[in-house]
């Protein structure tokens, strides 16, 4: 049978090569890095970018943040709701061309209010990304696997942010920061026909045991919000994420600066540290919760979403005791040991919660339960966390002003592992049936 045929015949994946479900995912996984590019290189430019339009840190805070997050918001939800209804490979298609030309357009910024378009028009594409891509691995990865296959799809975090860094940092050196911008958005675009092309739309489901509450068509969407609201544990999942972000991307996004103003790092070494800690190490604790959480729910007899989530609520305490260690350590040793430690925890526990997360949705929520956490995320993790920042920087002041705003905001993560500690009491204290599918 031809692909064309297996395309219009709606074939589940699991009718398909398990070579072709992986390749799938890499080419998923290429494309959230360009989303975690695009994102990233703001962070970079902060300081060549404050420099040439004399702006203050709260400004730089509100367009690294705000000036995406809110547009991110605003798109979250509709785009949960195509994801659900509509043509997932398509929705992607033209979500990863619209940041990725958005992103290079900010090079031609003449000011702040062009650069927050740039920015707006970023976040309110790349809102898509995320819902659109765990939708698809939830229907070519079962629970068996899920937790492993997000947590390579959130590689893309990691690297994404290490190329932006790294090969951004390079590119300022020899030319300036708008270079780094035109650079970013280039392998959206090239990407973007080959994941036409090649990826199949796959039967929605096909890897679950479907229940009856999950057949949401017609409902309204403050009744699939309720729906969603009332699976055990799923809110403080929620709740969870969108705190941690607040930490972690904030730090992230600020780090580079904090290296220049507290150690006097120059900007291309600043940024190969955070690529580092970040993108390389980053990558492989991502990788490395996500196969450790399926690992021992095969040895405990397949997948429980309570002893997942419990595993996840250990990594944001210590994200957070290594973040607060990288700002008070009085040595640049000191800082880069705790960063590298604070950069392998950063994005561990993505794969372990976001398989708790579309598991407990089912299949007909997925997007949307996807939707509402990026909603959060980006509106108070990447827009709050990263204003705060530079808030506070503004309040205290000096060199040290930064370290203290990224110390507040590890208070943040610490907040969200609570909330996953009580997402699992309270999967653990639900029906039996949690233990895999919602009931």
């Amino acid at each position: 049978m031809t692909p064309e045929a297996v395309r219009s015949a709606g074939l589940a994946p699991k009718t398909v090569s398990e070579r072709y479900s992986w390749y799938v995912l890499g080419i998923l996984t290429l494309s959230q890095t360009c989303h975690g590019i695009d994102r990233a290189i703001i962070g970079l430019v902060l300081a060549p970018v404050g420099k040439e339009f004399n702006l203050s840190d709260g400004q730089l805070g509100f367009l690294a943040g705000f000036a995406y997050g809110i547009f991110f918001a605003l798109a979250a939800l509709p785009f949960g709701i195509a994801v659900d209804r509509y043509n997932r490979r398509n929705l992607m298609t033209m979500a990863l061309t619209i940041w990725s030309g958005a992103t290079a357009l900010c090079g031609f910024a003449t000011g702040f209010w062009t650069l927050l378009l740039g920015r707006a028009a970023v976040g309110t594409a790349e809102a898509g990304g995320s819902p659109t891509g765990m939708s698809l691995l939830s229907d070519y990865f079962g629970t068996e696997k899920r937790s492993t296959a997000i947590g390579i799809w959130y590689l893309s975090s990691g690297i994404g942010l290490a190329i932006a860094f790294f090969v951004g940092g390079w590119i300022i050196q020899v030319s300036d920061w708008r270079w780094a911008f035109f650079a970013a958005g280039i392998p959206g675009l090239v990407l973007a026909p080959l994941l036409f092309f090649t990826v199949r739309e796959p039967k929605r489901g096909s890897r679950d045991l479907e229940p009856a509450v999950d057949q949401v068509a017609g409902l309204s969407l403050p009744r699939r919000m309720a729906l969603l609201s009332a699976r055990p544990g799923l809110v403080h999942c929620i709740l969870a994420i969108v705190l941690i972000a607040t930490g972690i991307y904030g730090m992230s996004t600020w780090l580079t600066t904090f290296l220049i103003r507290a150690h006097g790092l120059p900007i291309a070494r600043a940024g190969l540290m955070v690529a580092i800690a970040y993108g390389v190490l980053g990558s492989v604790g991502g990788f490395a919760a996500g196969w450790i959480a399926d690992w021992l729910n095969k040895r405990r007899g397949g997948f429980d979403a309570s002893r997942t989530a419990l595993f996840g609520a250990t990594i944001p305490f210590l994200t957070a005791a290594t973040g607060i260690g990288t700002v008070a350590s009085g040595s640049l040793e000191g800082t880069i040991a705790f960063m590298l430690a604070c950069g392998f925890f950063s994005a561990s526990y993505n794969g372990p919660i976001y398989a708790v997360i579309v598991t407990l949705a089912g299949a007909k929520l997925r997007g949307l339960a996807v939707s509402m956490v990026q909603l959060g995320a980006n509106l108070v993790g990447v827009g709050a966390g990263t204003f705060l920042i530079g808030a506070i920087s503004d309040y205290v002041g000096g060199n040290a002003g930064v370290a203290w705003g990224i110390g507040v905001a590890m208070l943040f993560t610490l907040w969200g592992g609570i909330h996953l500690l009580l997402a699992a009491r309270a999967i653990g204290r639900s029906t039996p049936g949690l233990k895999g599918e919602p009931t």
